[in-house]
């Protein structure tokens, strides 16, 4: 008797019982079936976003206008390249987004969702955030499913620092990664993204 599995098998341990039936009465043997992770269910490994370091510039991305740029020349360095996504830096009441929708495949073990950030700002307070990133998840309805995290001028730092989240709740589905910076009214501050990545395996 040979036992098979499809390749969107879920990995796990399974009981299988055969049971043989004549006239003169019925005989049970209990097995047990084991299916790996390895190359059963992760069809789709690998590094999911588009243009994920800038460098074709103002494709694959939605944004606000001015958000994807070269902006070495203007203070905001990039992590690595020539360009980068510099939300906010007006120092007047104003929103930036920066969004992709990405599809996750189902059956892997690690979704890892990671970027670069650099926040400078003008702010001199060290108690109140007065400007704000958030980083969503939202379905494909546009309704935020979950915020990753959110960042401030409190945040600020000289250098970037790389953040780095799980997306394994959102196996088999396909979502949009958010970025929203809000500035209030007086003093900029600046959130700087670069070299993001989805990687699956």
């Amino acid at each position: 008797m040979t036992i098979s599995t499809s390749s969107g098998t879920a990995a796990g341990t399974y009981t299988v019982t055969v049971t043989g039936t004549a006239t003169s009465g019925s005989h049970s043997a209990t097995y047990t079936l084991t299916v790996n992770g390895s190359g059963g269910g992760c069809t789709g490994a690998g590094q999911k976003l588009g243009n994920p370091g800038f460098e074709s510039g103002n494709t694959v991305w939605a944004s606000t206008s001015g958000v994807i740029g070269q902006y070495g020349s203007q203070g905001q360095p990039t992590h690595s390249g020539t360009w980068d996504a510099w939300l906010d830096g007006y120092g007047t009441t104003h929103t930036d987004t920066l969004s992709q929708s990405v599809s996750l495949p189902a059956g892997c073990t690690s979704y890892n969702f990671t970027f670069w950030l650099h926040i400078d700002t003008s702010e001199t307070t060290s108690s109140t955030a007065y400007d704000k990133l958030t980083v969503q998840v939202l379905n494909s309805s546009g309704s935020v499913l979950a915020t990753l995290a959110t960042y401030s001028n409190l945040n600020k730092a000289s250098g970037y620092s790389q953040k780095s989240f799980s997306l394994a709740a959102y196996a088999g589905q396909t979502i949009t990664l958010k970025f929203t910076g809000t500035e209030d009214w007086l003093l900029q501050t600046s959130f700087v993204v670069d070299d993001t990545a989805v990687n699956v395996s």
